[in-house]
């Protein structure tokens, strides 16, 4: 009976695996101040490379395993954007190119691929009802779109692409207050299509809309950094949540146990550190994890160019 048991919970963690996003998360996440319009007719192109490691899998039907599982991300983004005004309020379209593989994965000691390529391209409109620099204050409407081309193979555990399209649609607040302070708050719901061709069965794999909820709290230390690079400007720090709820996942109208929800916990450092670079670190961790992989150390580090 123990063995079946174990077989059962190693299959299960491999359907969660099985429908594991090309993206670093199945929502299309920010930091700190990406929904602060820029001057109109700016464009910036900013490179991502995304870290994760992660030691344990939830299925909500077979419980938690950890024994001997791993799995490391190495993601890589391309990101272009250009801002500019229409009736007088800020828009912004961009599109992101994702790329990269897992590497050192396992499940209770099953190897799994190690796959590299291409994630599902992403196009995105941003719109900004309320866009006050005087009073630092902007509202933001953003929509993205995931298109099913990226590398995906179903006999595979691990795929960058989701073989399926996948929208999301974004609002955030942003204000700044007490001088140096700035509250980011966001809220998203994403729609998943199907996935006709999941596994080596060629299932159908459904997922339920999935929800997010975002906050940041920014400190502006622009003045202390200054003191020793008298270079650079716009230098903050912000600490943040990021929660996901809902996803469930069905094979062929059958709940497999898999879903997305997930908790974490943000440290973010940002500056100016020429005229028109900018540099990122971000540090993340999964507090708890339900029907997925709990992340328990990523990095982020992001360089943009302003042209």
């Amino acid at each position: 009976m123990l063995k079946n048991s174990k077989v059962i919970r190693s299959l299960s963690a491999v359907l969660v695996l099985a429908v594991m996003d090309a993206a670093p998360s199945g929502a299309i996440d920010f930091q700190p101040f990406d929904y602060v319009p820029a001057p109109p007719k700016t464009d910036m192109l900013m490179g991502y490379y995304e870290y994760g490691t992660r030691d344990e899998v939830n299925n909500t039907i077979t419980g938690t395993t950890s024994r001997d599982t791993n799995v490391d991300s190495h993601i890589g983004i391309l990101r272009y954007l250009h801002y500019n005004e229409v009736f007088d309020r800020p828009y912004l379209l961009q599109v992101l190119l994702p790329f990269g593989g897992f590497h050192n994965d396992k499940i209770d000691g099953t190897r799994l691929n190690e796959q590299g390529g291409m994630g599902d391209p992403i196009i995105s409109a941003v719109f900004w009802p309320v866009a006050d620099k005087e009073s630092r204050r902007y509202l933001s409407i953003s929509s993205y779109l995931s298109l099913p081309l990226g590398t995906y193979d179903e006999r595979r555990a691990l795929n960058l692409g989701a073989n399926r399209w996948q929208h999301d649609l974004q609002v955030d607040f942003n204000q700044g207050f007490l001088g140096r302070f700035t509250i980011d708050i966001a809220g998203d719901w994403i729609h998943y299509g199907d996935n006709k061709d999941a596994g080596p069965e060629h299932a159908k794999l459904t997922e339920n809309s999935s929800y997010n909820v975002y906050g940041w709290l920014s400190y502006d230390v622009s003045e202390a950094v200054r003191a020793v690079m008298p270079s650079a400007s716009n230098a903050s720090i912000s600490v943040g949540y990021a929660g996901t709820y809902g996803g469930k996942q069905r094979l062929n109208g059958i709940y497999d146990g898999s879903e997305t929800v997930e908790h974490q916990i943000r440290l973010t450092y940002m500056e100016m550190f020429a005229p028109t670079w900018q540099g990122l670190l971000s540090l993340n961790h999964d507090t708890g994890v339900s029907g997925e992989f709990k992340q328990e150390f990523g990095i982020v580090l992001r360089v943009t160019k302003i042209f």
